[in-house]
């Protein structure tokens, strides 16, 4: 396994949350976007979010996700808030191993796959798999091995937001993903 590059808070207000995170620990520029996902399956049964609006920041080498769930609706996004505006959701573990291979791991010490489906025009798989009774959040998943090409233009997305945080002066806290593009 790999180096965790991605920490992800789920909240109920992502400017709210954005705006408290350049404030108080000072983690900025937010890019924000919406991305459809399609295919989705949450312990079982077919769903389907619509977009799904997310905003993305780094502190050095961290990549800070930030998930507003549709509202209302059943989601592993839903089961950490309990009270709360925001809580941790999930990790994201860079790897180089097969998507199955990590899913197969992880079911083999009860950890299942809760949530899944694809995303970009690829059809890449993405899932996260409970790991709250061990670890106390959820862990991201990706089929970054068949991420080539137009797949893999968010990695050159991610790199330049990296950049502009290492530059940032605390101008414009909050941005369109689209800046980038």
């Amino acid at each position: 396994m790999g180096e965790v590059t991605q920490i992800c808070y789920r909240t109920r207000d992502l400017e709210a949350t954005a705006r408290a995170m350049t404030e108080i620990e000072r983690v900025g520029p937010f890019y924000m976007a919406e991305f459809p996902l399609k295919d989705l399956v949450y312990r079982g049964m077919t769903v389907d979010y619509g977009m799904l609006s997310v905003a993305f920041a780094y502190r050095g080498h961290l990549q800070i996700e930030l998930v507003q769930a549709p509202a209302g609706m059943p989601s592993c996004y839903s089961e950490v808030l309990y009270n709360r505006r925001e809580a941790l959701h999930h990790v994201y573990v860079k790897s180089a191993e097969r998507y199955d291979l990590i899913i197969e791991r992880h079911a083999g010490f009860g950890e299942e796959l809760v949530y899944h489906g694809l995303a970009g025009e690829d059809g890449i798989r993405f899932g996260f798999i409970d790991a709250r009774a061990r670890l106390g959040h959820f862990i991201e998943v990706l089929e970054t091995d068949r991420m080539t090409g137009s797949s893999a233009a968010i990695f050159d997305l991610y790199a330049r937001m990296e950049t502009e945080a290492g530059k940032w002066d605390g101008s414009r806290p909050m941005r369109s993903l689209s800046e980038l593009i």
